[in-house]
């Protein structure tokens, strides 16, 4: 496609999957149109016009689900890399290698486990625009991979030196609260007890090491996000005993556990009801400060996390559907 014009929600896209590094139409969906009801087919459609653009590189199919279709995943390929340049955006990955994105995509439990993790961070996102909740900063895995931190897990002297790379970190702030610094771990249900004992006294000696210098930060949650209740159980016994085997167990509170859905759960439920639970603990408590009661009703929305009174996109929010799929239409005619 030559002469492709990008406008406003074009960059939107460019934007995000620059922020985020992979993404699916469903996450962008989910971001950018949370009030669209066509199944994706408009985003679709701009993230293809944009690939045949080479705006972004459209990576292979994930593998098929049992219903509908499988997704593609889009990165920025040079074209949006350039662009995104050229209005003074800092591109997140320093350095574009085709061939290296298209064999990360062959690489289905590596890109399965990003996504879910890009999941988390639309759902932050999404309620930064939606109330009075800022994240301030963002690191995504790549990005923590370049930092090239290591550490000698906490109570093992002979053991060499372990990388921490948490699969995001992020500082979210709601209305007048402190900052809560999170750094994020997403669990698929395929590490053994052993390996994962060992991340959890990484995490305590990155924690107490050079965590607060690195990032300047004096607080920090490990939030886990598991896919079922009994591997939260699971994990959460494990990182008691850990933490107690370390002479840690004061640190109980530093790793939350939940088994909610980034996806299916609304975003304010997800960061501030009652769904996470410190190690070794049955009672759950909110991941951000200021939660809302417990109870089947529909939480209250805490002081100071008031819903925003505008939606930040307010132009393409009103605009209506049907003339924004012309639209589209038009342009690549």
């Amino acid at each position: 496609m030559v002469g492709l014009q990008i406008g406003q929600a074009d960059e939107a896209i460019l934007r995000a999957v620059n922020r985020f590094n992979y993404m699916t139409a469903a996450q962008v969906g989910r971001l950018l149109y949370p009030g669209a009801r066509d199944e994706n087919r408009y985003v679709q459609r701009r993230l293809r016009r944009l690939a045949e653009a080479n705006y972004l590189l459209r990576l292979r199919e994930l593998p098929t689900p049992r219903i509908g279709s499988a997704p593609h995943v889009f990165t920025l390929a040079d074209g949006g890399r350039r662009y995104l340049s050229s209005r003074g955006v800092l591109l997140t990955s320093p350095y574009y290698r085709p061939s290296e994105e298209r064999q990360k995509a062959f690489d289905n439990p590596f890109m399965e486990h990003t996504l879910a993790a890009v999941d988390v961070l639309v759902a932050a996102e999404t309620l930064c625009r939606d109330y009075l909740v800022a994240m301030p900063c963002l690191l995504t895995e790549r990005q923590l991979k370049r930092m090239n931190v290591r550490v000698q897990p906490m109570g093992r002297p002979t053991a060499s030196l372990t990388a921490v790379i948490p699969d995001a970190w992020l500082v979210l702030t709601a209305g007048a609260q402190d900052p809560v610094c999170i750094a994020l771990e997403l669990d698929r249900g395929t590490e053994g007890q052993q390996h994962w004992r060992r991340k959890v006294a990484s995490l305590v000696a990155w924690a107490e090491g050079p965590y607060r210098e690195g990032f300047q930060a004096d607080n920090l949650t490990v939030a886990v996000v598991v896919p079922t209740t009994a591997r939260r159980v699971q994990l959460s016994e494990w990182t008691h005993d850990e933490l107690g085997a370390i002479d840690r167990a004061e640190l109980a509170d530093l790793f939350l556990f939940t088994e909610a859905s980034p996806v299916a759960t609304d975003p304010f439920e997800f960061f501030f009801a009652l769904f996470w639970y410190p190690a070794g603990q049955a009672r759950a408590v909110s991941l951000l400060d200021a939660p809302p009661p417990a109870g089947p009703a529909e939480p209250e929305r805490p002081s100071g996390v008031a819903p925003r009174s505008k939606p930040v996109n307010e132009d393409e929010e009103d605009f209506p559907w049907t003339l924004m799929d012309e639209g589209v239409e038009r342009e690549i005619e």
